[in-house]
């Protein structure tokens, strides 16, 4: 992927990844205590975005629509 192409879905997969981290790793914890695997709507297509929140608090996701936004382990 190109520089401008991600700078052009950086704000989409920051906002995502905060969802996930506002609803999924709040304090005290900062993270679920069992896997949790999910779905919302995309910030950038308004497809749907499947993610991932392990137990220690990293996230994954994709959307489903092509070369849409997706992150690995934050």
């Amino acid at each position: 992927m190109t520089t401008a192409a991600f700078s052009a879905q950086a704000p989409h997969i920051r906002a995502a990844l905060a969802q996930v981290k506002r609803t999924y790793c709040a304090p005290p914890a900062f993270a679920p205590a069992e896997k949790v695997s999910g779905h919302f709507e995309c910030p950038r297509c308004k497809s749907r975005l499947n993610f991932t929140v392990l137990t220690s608090g990293l996230t994954s996701g994709r959307c489903t629509a092509a070369a849409c936004i997706s992150w690995s382990m934050q």
